[in-house]
C-alpha cells in the first residue's frame, strides 16, 4: 500500500500557505508461499517540505511531483534492502 499526503506546514503574517510538508508512505510485509512471515507489517515514511509561493505556482506543482518522485525512489531502495536482507536471513 502506499500513500501519498501533504500538509500545510507554515502560513504568511497574511495567512497564505508558505510551506508544504509531504509524506510519501509504504506499508508493507513479506510472506512466502506456505504464509510463513519473512517480514511483519512494516511502514516506510519519507517526509519532504517545500517553500510556497502563489506567484509560482505551476513551478512549485512540477517541484512537488518531483519529490514524491524522489520519495518514491528511496522507498523503492529501501524496500530493495529489507527484501534483502530477508533473503539472508532465510
Amino acid at each position: 500500500n502506499e500513500l501519498q499526503e501533504k500538509q500545510i506546514l507554515s502560513l504568511t503574517g497574511g495567512g497564505r500557505v508558505s510551506e508544504y510538508l509531504l509524506r510519501y508512505r509504504v506499508s508493507f510485509r513479506l510472506t512466502d508461499s506456505k504464509n510463513r512471515e519473512h517480514i511483519p507489517a512494516s511502514e516506510i515514511v519519507l517526509r519532504r517540505d517545500y517553500s510556497y509561493s502563489d506567484d509560482q505556482a505551476l513551478a512549485r506543482e512540477s517541484e512537488e511531483a518531483l519529490l514524491y518522485r524522489d520519495m518514491r525512489t528511496d522507498a523503492v531502495s529501501q524496500l530493495v534492502r529489507r527484501l534483502q536482507a530477508a533473503k539472508l536471513q532465510s
